[in-house]
């Protein structure tokens, strides 16, 4: 074509002839084709730009040499260099017109290719960001330079079309890249439309299902599956998921079935059904699924576990809780019986006979509780030495009595690693749906019975009532303020004297702790001591008291020619751990008092938590010349045993002994009997609790020389015993 002899501009791109073409190539190679016959030109290329490596990519070429196209892409479109500011006007232009000779470095072409080439017309194709795409055709036999601004405007008609084709092309890669997916997933996949007839399944599918043949696959809503729920019941076909996944249009998710293959080889799968959309209207539904045999058996037998304890093979604490769960969302049919139950001094067993004794100790009590139990209802473990028994009882007197007989039964010697081990148990009860309506409540209120139990003196069992409730409000309420009494000094100790008979002198003084709250005034020992107890306080107020006595003793000792004694009494946990006589010796070097200015108070309890631990304990304090008294002599079951089997040096005489015995001639037989039986011991004999002068007269008769009571000397400040050492004799 010469110059001058171009047609004026008749063609366009036909928008339904474009329409038709469901393939990008054929796009591609119709518009190309269609402007080189308008242009006259006898080869072409279409590139596209590449945002993410700024080259070019060819969508499309006609009698182009290969190496061209190559040595073309090749080049990085450069933000500086003449070409890109060439493209970026978005104005057809010659190629060779735009170059500098010589070329600027950054320029994309060298003259061999600007020279092979030719004289090249390049159309950019313009969005709203910039370039998107070109045209280069090859116009070295005649061009029209009046022909530019006419394919200006055509460059526009080009842009629908090319986004078209890139469409196409997006998807058609879009579709092979979710079908390689599809075939690679472990997870199976079916495709149903909206009739229920399958329209595509992956190979895992077929291996999951072990159904070969696509034909042999049976319609959504086909009873030929045989789906059932994991325990084995066959299940409805409008039960199926993706049965309801395509009448509701509602994903289901994580649906376990059990499936049987054509093999006879039974599976649980876990189903998803998905409606799949188009344009907002549902045309079918994606059912994935997974085999998860394994793990659901595996599930299935560690919930087993997670159910039972594994010592004992009793239901745990999670099952009871389920337990009581299904118990109280019943409506209340008669009464049902909470029963906590458990040894009172587990802890010291466990301290003595390390933790193979103590699984030994539980395996035997659930045994026994099983053999009192069997028919009653159901025995659990729901902690370390703990066990909870559910069971129905409409008469609650005969219940309580049989409570208490448990309690008895379970009570005794235990042979534990070859030894006779007496262990004690305690049991707290309540009623449902009297003493609450869910299970958090009722084991709460279980255990506030329980720790009453815990707290008397005898092995019982008590039954929750509203004052437990109220009384443990009051004991952390201590308990918060005890910790910060121990800080801020609002603990005191006081000294109460045990006489000497007849003269009625001091021969010793009892150290007694007491605390004045500024919100809760005077707290009594039988309530804080206790609370210190539980929370293990108990080893600081014990450390206070020690220390504060025998400095006292170093005060009130010194020029004494008859050195007095202070009595502190030792609590069972402060012999717990076996490093109380470290303690006691810590004590005595701080203060610098002498071993035999103190006598350390114990009771029977606390023989009883750990014989053999505490009669070692109790030898290495005496062996330092520290003196140790029998507290309380008389309140428990083994008394006259341990004056033989432990080193005592006082006997101390609970008041039940003295109380009015003037008025009682058994109970003075008895009283004579024991002051007796305690001297001919070698022991120093106290009488304590001495109120009336009738019960002086009385403990004096017998021949007892040592007393203590109100009747005496009450409870009195350090100046205060001063006074009184101070008093002529």
């Amino acid at each position: 074509m010469k110059d001058g002899s171009v047609p004026p501009l008749s063609w366009s791109l036909d928008p339904s002839d474009v329409a038709t073409l469901q393939d990008p190539d054929l796009i591609y190679q119709r518009i190309l084709h269609s402007l080189l016959q308008y242009a006259g030109a006898r080869r072409g290329f279409i590139a596209v730009t590449s945002p993410r490596d700024s080259r070019f990519r060819i969508l499309s070429d006609e009698n182009v040499e290969a190496s061209l196209l190559q040595r073309f892409s090749a080049f990085p479109l450069n933000a500086g260099s003449e070409f890109t500011q060439a493209l970026n006007t978005g104005s057809p232009f010659i190629l060779q017109e735009i170059m500098s000779a010589p070329l600027h470095p950054d320029s994309l072409f060298d003259f061999p290719l600007l020279t092979a080439l030719g004289t090249t017309l390049i159309i950019p194709v313009h969005e709203a960001g910039g370039p998107v795409a070109l045209v280069a055709l090859d116009v070295s036999q005649g061009w029209s330079p009046s022909q530019l601004g006419d394919l200006q405007k055509l460059a526009q008609q080009l842009l629908p079309p090319l986004q078209r084709a890139q469409l196409l092309r997006a998807l058609r890669s879009s579709e092979l890249y979710a079908a390689t997916i599809l075939g690679a997933l472990e997870e199976g996949v079916l495709l149903f439309d909206m009739r229920g007839a399958l329209l595509q399944a992956n190979a895992a599918a077929h291996r999951i299902t072990g159904i070969t043949d696509p034909a042999q696959f049976p319609p959504a809503f086909d009873l030929r599956w045989q789906l059932m729920d994991p325990a084995g019941f066959l299940l409805p076909v409008d039960d199926y998921p993706g049965v309801q996944a395509l009448r509701t249009g509602v994903t289901v998710r994580d649906t376990q079935v059990l499936f049987t293959r054509p093999d006879g080889r039974q599976l649980i799968a876990s189903l998803n059904a998905i409606p799949l959309m188009d344009s907002h209207i549902q045309v079918g539904v994606v059912i994935s699924f997974t085999d998860i045999t394994h793990n659901y058996l595996l599930q299935q037998q560690l919930e087993a576990q997670a159910l039972h304890d594994p010592l004992t093979g009793l239901p745990n604490r999670r099952q009871v809780t389920q337990l009581l769960r299904h118990l109280c969302s019943q409506p209340p049919s008669g009464q049902a019986a909470l029963i906590l139950i458990g040894p009172r001094n587990y802890a010291s067993l466990l301290d003595r006979f390390g933790q193979r004794g103590a699984d030994v100790l539980q395996q035997r009590t659930a045994q026994r509780l099983e053999e009192v139990v069997a028919g009653r209802g159901v025995v659990t473990r729901i902690s370390e030495s703990e066990f909870l028994l559910i069971t129905t009882e409409d008469q609650p007197d005969r219940l309580h009595h049989w409570t208490q007989d448990l309690v008895t039964h379970l009570s005794g010697p235990y042979d534990l690693a070859g030894t006779d081990a007496t262990v004690i148990f305690s049991l707290g009860y309540v009623l449902h749906p009297d003493d609450g309506l869910d299970p958090d409540r009722l084991l709460h209120h279980a255990g506030l019975a329980f720790k009453e139990a815990a707290a008397a003196s005898q092995p019982t069992a008590r039954q929750f009532d509203v004052e437990m409730a109220a009384g443990m409000t009051r004991r952390l309420l201590i308990d918060d303020h005890l910790h910060r009494a121990v800080e801020t000094g609002t603990l005191s100790v006081q000294y109460q004297p045990v006489m000497t008979l007849p003269e009625q002198t001091v021969h010793s003084l009892e150290a007694l702790l007491r605390w004045h709250d500024p919100s809760l005034g005077n707290v009594s020992p039988a309530e804080f001591i206790p609370v210190a107890e539980r929370s293990g306080l108990i080893h600081r107020l014990g450390s206070f008291v020690l220390q504060q006595a025998l400095r006292e003793a170093v005060h009130w000792n010194a020029g004494r020619h008859q050195p007095l004694s202070v009595n502190v009494n030792v609590s069972v946990s402060q012999f717990r751990d076996g490093t109380f006589p470290a303690v006691v010796q810590a004590a005595l070097e701080m203060t610098g008092a002498r071993p035999d200015w103190l006598t350390l108070e114990v009771t029977e309890a606390v023989a009883a938590h750990d014989l053999p631990g505490v009669k070692q304990q109790l030898d290495t304090l005496r062996a330092t010349g520290v003196r140790v008294a029998l507290d309380d002599f008389g309140t428990g079951y083994s008394s006259l045993a341990l004056l033989s089997q432990l080193p005592f040096d006082v006997l101390k005489l609970d008041r039940l002994f003295v109380q009015n015995v003037h008025l009682d001639a058994r109970r003075q037989s008895l009283l004579r009997s024991v002051i007796q039986l305690g001297m001919e011991m070698g022991f120093t004999v106290v009488s304590e609790g001495i109120e009336l002068p009738e019960e002086l007269a009385f403990v004096q008769a017998c021949g007892c020389t040592h007393v203590q009571g109100f009747l005496l000397a009450r409870p009195q400040s350090p100046d205060s015993v001063q006074v009184l050492l101070n008093r002529p004799a």
